[in-house]
């Protein structure tokens, strides 16, 4: 499994129904395509305040390299990659792309749901 990480600065004068319709079309690329798992994305959560510039990002986890390859093809195909480009500060240079091996997540053990033990005081 592969997560295809993006983080993107968009740039302060772009509408924000701009970004959404260009972020819900990436999700539609994505999940026509085989081999795609699994699409999330949107602005950044106020948080850590270790941002630094990025407003944006979705990931997408795929089966594989080549099912990234496919979406990667695809998106050249209709534009909505040179897009983010040109919504972005600096274009390329405000777009950030990682891709990670998740075929060994690890996730918390969990223990079975019980009934809360709740009682009278």
């Amino acid at each position: 499994m592969l997560r295809h990480i993006v983080l993107l600065q968009v740039a302060d004068h772009i509408p924000a129904d701009q970004v959404d319709a260009i972020i819900d079309q990436l999700a539609k690329t994505a999940m026509s395509l085989p081999g795609t798992k699994a699409f999330c994305g949107g602005k950044k959560k106020i948080g850590s305040g270790l941002s630094q510039g990025f407003t944006h990002g979705y990931n997408i986890d795929f089966v594989d390299e080549a099912a990234r390859d496919a979406y990667l093809a695809e998106l050249d195909g209709d534009r909505v990659g040179s897009r983010l480009s040109e919504i972005t500060v600096g274009g390329l240079g405000g777009i950030l792309v990682m891709n990670i091996d998740i075929s060994n997540i690890q996730t918390p053990d969990k223990t079975p749901d019980q009934k809360p033990q709740l009682r009278w005081v």
